[in-house]
């Protein structure tokens, strides 16, 4: 029974079932294939560009082995999610890129190449990926920012800091340790400092959450 004003009860990490699951992921390859199947017959197919991605790590059901945590944390398997592009006309097919990337970035990037820009007044948190995608250009550095339910993280490079809800600050060497197990904060306090000071500068720029 739910109480009212309980507001955990829209979390919904608990309930259903393998085959409930399995039924969804077919329902969604049906839909794909319906949106892809209607861009061929109307001739648009090869100048459409279909992006489609998770917004987060698997829950339940999922299997997200080698990786750390799920759906609602900011550990690599609660963030590391695939995204498939398709844009025959402009981009070849059958190519795999593993540059880390964050959803603001799909914002920018589509915006980007659909020809508009953000006003000056509201830049965007993330950088397109347009140049890398069409002429293969550096995507420029920057720092990756996430924050969600007490947690808060941000890479930069292939390091990772990291503050679950035990409130201790990590830190991962990700090359080396993407299932997140070796803390490096007890050998790398100088960095440890770095990252956190750039989430603090960053997250002071954004609302409150």
């Amino acid at each position: 029974r739910i109480k009212a004003g309980d507001r955990s009860a829209l979390w919904h990490q608990d309930g259903g079932s393998v085959e409930k699951y399995k039924e969804m992921v077919e329902d969604l390859d049906r839909s794909i294939g319906q949106v892809l199947k209607a861009l061929k017959r109307s001739g648009q197919e090869q100048d459409t560009l279909v992006f489609f991605a998770s917004d987060n790590g698997g829950e339940r059901f999922s299997y997200n082995w080698p990786l750390a945590g799920n759906k609602g944390s900011l550990q690599e398997g609660g963030i590391r999610v695939p995204s498939i592009l398709r844009w025959p006309a402009r981009i070849d097919g059958g190519q795999v890129s593993d540059l880390p990337v964050f959803s603001p970035d799909w914002t920018a990037t589509l915006l980007d190449l659909a020809g508009a820009r953000p006003h000056s007044a509201y830049p965007l948190d993330g950088t397109s990926l347009a140049g890398h995608l069409l002429r293969g250009t550096e995507v420029p550095e920057r720092d990756l920012f996430w924050r969600v339910r007490g947690e808060r993280a941000l890479r930069r490079g292939d390091w990772k800091y990291y503050r679950g809800k035990s409130g201790r600050d990590q830190l991962f060497d990700l090359s080396e340790d993407s299932r997140e197990q070796a803390d490096r904060a007890p050998f790398e306090a100088a960095r440890l400092a770095e990252l956190r000071s750039a989430w603090e500068r960053i997250d002071a720029g954004l609302l409150r959450y």
